[in-house]
């Protein structure tokens, strides 16, 4: 099973046309049996961005199966500032151009991908002290947790367990910021839902680490803006992952302006 994870797409200005004809003609030979979109179609929520954000889904399913979760540059936040407003309405253009469903599973021979919305927009619990979080810190509550081992309960034996949402898990090195409020803490949560992969965007910087928690490893994988808009100067990236019986093997490929296409890093191999 060949998975593919982007994120940060960015419609709007950052946009690069050339990134995502390379990646769809990468789709469109058969090299992946489904597409990862971890969130942020759109730079500023407007309906053009969905739009052209929905163009580029349809391509991806015309060829593979897609799941993808909304992002933080995907919520009308001010619909319901505090909690005071409309909650339907903050994800409005995303269930209208996007998806209806917000937390989808995708179920495929030997994997089971569980999407969580981490996006709540400005709610009284993802104020911090931290200016710089309004609007943009995500949160996944109890029973959003709850709902993945569920998800997962459910799966065959032997599936890897993929969980994806839209903000870091890990503090970015970059950074050194935490994506979901609740910090470190929120490790312990992913690792209880009893997930062996977890996919995230949001920080701008490609990721991948094992984390060790119980005896057993944990995968995350963050992958680098799909985008002009990247962090510290790294090039636009995605990340390719290989599952095997034994092991699992991520790749990021970053974008290579001489070539006009993305090129693969080194390796990294985590046994199952």
């Amino acid at each position: 099973m060949r998975l593919l994870q982007l994120s940060d797409i960015h419609f709007g200005r950052h946009a690069v046309p050339a990134y995502h004809a390379a990646v769809l003609r990468r789709i469109a030979e058969h090299r992946y049996d489904a597409v990862v979109l971890a969130g942020d179609l759109t730079q500023r929520n407007f309906r053009w961005q969905f739009r052209a954000a929905r163009g580029f889904c349809d391509a991806v399913r015309a060829h593979v199966p897609l799941h993808l979760v909304p992002g933080n540059h995907d919520v009308a936040w001010w619909w319901q500032p505090l909690g005071l407003g409309s909650r339907r309405a903050i994800l409005r253009g995303y269930r209208k151009w996007i998806s209806a469903e917000l937390e989808p599973v995708l179920r495929l021979p030997g994997v089971t991908i569980v999407g969580l919305n981490s996006c709540h927009g400005v709610q009284p619990y993802t104020v911090t002290t931290r200016p710089r979080d309004v609007s943009v810190v995500g949160h996944l509550t109890a029973a959003q947790w709850a709902q993945a081992r569920t998800a997962f309960a459910a799966s065959p034996a032997g599936d890897l367990k993929v969980l994806v949402f839209h903000h870091n898990l890990l503090r970015g090195d970059l950074s050194q910021r935490w994506g979901l409020v609740a910090r470190a803490q929120g490790i312990r949560d992913a690792h209880a839902t009893g997930a062996q992969l977890v996919l995230n965007g949001h920080d701008h910087q490609t990721r991948i680490e094992g984390v060790e928690l119980d005896g057993r490893t944990m995968v995350v994988s963050a992958s680098t803006s799909f985008c002009a808009r990247t962090r510290g100067g790294l090039a636009s990236a995605f990340n390719e992952i290989e599952v095997a019986p034994d092991r699992l093997t991520l790749r990021a490929c970053t974008w290579d302006a001489a070539r006009g296409d993305f090129t693969p890093r080194q390796d990294r191999i985590f046994r199952r």
